[in-house]
């Protein structure tokens, strides 16, 4: 229903009187509500943005703004908001609460991010000292917890423990007056003798479970934190974000504690697997390579390395053979399987499944309809083109590592490979070289040694006659598609400039781009603007990461209102990699690139926080499948793309140093 919500949230927000709502803050405090609780944070700011012209002095809405860039990765904008609400009298108590967390949570985020030094222990201290002001003005547990942790992590040994202590006895009171409505409670860890044998927690938060696991530990009661970590993990069953959670805290405080070992234990998720491998033999393949009688042995191989790498999260394609054997073996043990295919489903049932014969074709159907997600690299045809294999590996590894960054656990490749298999494009042997130039681990079936160790039978069913492979349509005015990275970007503010004040604007705004084009080692392929909208090309997504970041640092710096414009002008960039169409444009003169993939990243910049660079998943997987360590892509979540375009996953680019 999300998606529903989302768009009748913009349509009533589109077709608002401002008059009307300028005379009631009550319209605009529910509608950012709202745009905040499914996922709009842009969208909730610019409602922020609006109110603040007619309530300039509102507290709660000037919240909901630092709220808003805080969800949507702007946390120095978040920072200076908030700097100015903490610095004012009169604010309500509960308000003012939530103000100091939201600081105390900034700061720890960029206290986490900065190497040692002076910097980050001042950011460590004033998350300490926010989130213990926020605990004693309400004695809510999660900021008191939070209060606990930061106080040992920046020095502040004896503070830790009296703030554990007073939040383990304030969680203990919580779980109880749970069990006091139980018609059988059991004694509780912590009051008396540690149980063996809890009582069924299952009607309890799990946060609070885990703040109990966290206040113990704490205080140095590393059995009974294990026990309620243990109930926490019970409780949050299949939330695997929440449980990462949990386990990046304890992971901080290993850095002080010691002997959380048992802990980090409990808190241990599943792998993420991806995986590669051969299809069934063509019938017109000369030699065998994954002859059909192997498909037992195979299937049972893809088991045992299931089972001993505990593998629980999948990416992997969905071809006859390997693919499909993987598939149905993950959701047998309880897996979790995400298909990526590199075009629209009819072609590739043609191209991958449908000449090993209808029972594969069968297998297919059934694998999609069971799998998690199921992502397609161009929602269009083949066209023969043979690069879209390429690229869908290159987005499933670069799923697997994100998944496995955000889940704090291990990627690993599961492959079922010829050895000395020729590299071809988008092939496993191909998948093969590029995860091992990446230094990950891998599990790999010999399917040399498989045929060698499993008798053929005397007489084998041959394979229905291969179908005809698709011809790619010879009309096409330009060549094969290319994977591009393309950038958009628009200046906030520009709309409201005056006629005298565009020259200024322009002297500056096309200066800046065109001295960062001048200092990149790979400039974009392609360039254009109009008015204050620019559109470049790179042929590697890092040289376009790295760029827009250069970009966005200069126009953040230029002192517009020393140059006698608007100081609020800013910067906003968005960034999608994909396969793109180049060819000759009679207008200009020269090459261009066009197709869907284009429009795709033209509808993320309207979307943007100010000051901030946004890219598609598909671009955030094609950096973290390059093995590049310069950036960092934190996920912002489902949004809605500008102009109807449907939803993508979004992430904010940074740099991997960067404190946002």
């Amino acid at each position: 229903m999300v998606p529903e919500q989302i768009e009748a949230l913009v349509r009533s927000w589109e077709a608002r009187d401002p008059a009307q709502w300028q005379q009631d803050a009550g319209c605009y405090l529910k509608f950012a509500q709202q745009a905040i609780a499914l996922g709009r944070p842009v969208l909730a700011f610019d409602m922020m943005d609006e109110a603040l012209q007619a309530f300039p002095d509102h507290h709660e809405m000037r919240y909901l703004s630092a709220l808003a860039l805080a969800k949507s990765g702007s946390g120095a904008h978040a920072k200076r908001i908030l700097d100015g609400l903490l610095a004012e009298t009169g604010i309500e108590p509960a308000l003012f609460a939530n103000i100091l967390s939201l600081a105390g949570r900034i700061a720890k985020d960029h206290w986490s991010r900065l190497p040692e030094g002076v910097q980050r222990q001042a950011e460590g201290e004033q998350s300490r000292c926010h989130y213990q002001r926020a605990y004693e003005l309400t004695r809510d547990y999660f900021p008191g917890i939070n209060a606990a942790t930061m106080s040992l992590l920046t020095g502040h040994a004896e503070e830790a423990i009296n703030l554990a202590e007073k939040v383990r006895v304030q969680c203990l009171a919580e779980v109880e007056k749970n069990f006091a409505l139980s018609p059988d409670p059991s004694p509780l860890p912590g009051r008396g003798e540690i149980r063996a044998s809890l009582p069924d927690f299952r009607t309890i938060d799990f946060w609070l479970l885990a703040t109990l696991g966290e206040a113990c530990m704490l205080l140095g009661r590393l059995e009974e934190s294990a026990n309620w970590y243990r109930q926490a993990v019970t409780v949050a069953a299949g939330r695997y974000g929440d449980i990462a959670s949990m386990r990046r805290q304890v992971k901080l405080l290993a850095s002080r504690l010691s002997g959380l070992e048992e802990i980090l234990g409990l808190l241990q998720i599943p792998c993420v697997a991806i995986f590669t491998g051969h299809m069934i033999d063509a019938p017109d393949r000369p030699e065998p390579r994954f002859p059909a009688h192997l498909e037992p042995a195979v299937s049972a191989a893809i088991g045992r390395c299931i089972r001993e790498n505990h593998l629980g999260f999948a990416y992997c394609s969905a071809a006859c053979g390997a693919d499909i054997l993987f598939i149905e073996q993950m959701l047998a043990q309880g897996g979790e399987v995400n298909i990526v295919l590199p075009f629209q489903r009819e072609d590739f049932i043609r191209t991958s499944v449908a000449f090993a014969g209808q029972e594969w074709v069968e297998r297919f159907e059934r694998a999609l309809a069971r799998a998690a997600s199921v992502s397609y690299c161009v929602e269009e045809g083949y066209l023969g083109d043979d690069l879209l294999f390429a690229h869908a590996g290159e987005l499933t590894r670069g799923y697997a590592l994100l998944r496995a960054e955000a889940l704090e656990t291990e990627a690993i490749m599961l492959a079922v490979a010829e050895p000395q298999a020729k590299v071809s494009i988008g092939g496993t042997a191909d998948d093969l070289r590029c995860w091992q130039a990446l230094g990950k681990p891998i599990c790999l079936i010999d399917l040399q040694a498989l045929r060698q160790n499993t008798a053929q039978p005397v007489s084998v069913a041959p394979l229905p006659k291969a179908s005809g492979a698709i011809t790619p349509p010879s009309d096409l005015p330009w060549r094969q598609r290319e994977i591009k990275t393309m950038l958009f970007a628009d200046m906030v503010g520009f709309s409201r400039l005056r006629e005298d004040e565009t020259p200024k604007f322009f002297v500056r705004f096309l200066g800046a781009i065109e001295r960062e084009i001048g200092r990149s080692p790979r400039p974009p392929v392609f360039g254009n603007t109009w008015g204050d909208g620019l559109y470049l090309v790179f042929n590697d997504c890092a040289d376009g990461a790295d760029f827009a970041l250069r970009l966005r640092d200069t126009i953040v710096a230029i002192d517009w209102a020393a140059v006698g414009l608007p100081a609020e002008m800013n910067i906003r960039i968005g960034m999608h990699t994909g396969p793109v169409f180049r060819g000759s444009d009679p207008i200009i003169g020269r090459d261009g690139f066009f197709g869907a993939h284009v429009t795709r990243a033209a509808r993320i910049e309207p979307v943007t926080a100010r000051g901030s660079v946004y890219v598609t998943e598909q671009m955030a997987a094609a950096l973290a499948g390059s093995g590049s360590r310069d950036f960092f892509c934190d996920y912002l979540g489902v949004v809605s793309l500008a102009k109807q375009y449907g939803n993508s996953k979004l992430y904010r680019l940074r740099r991997a140093l960067e404190t946002e």
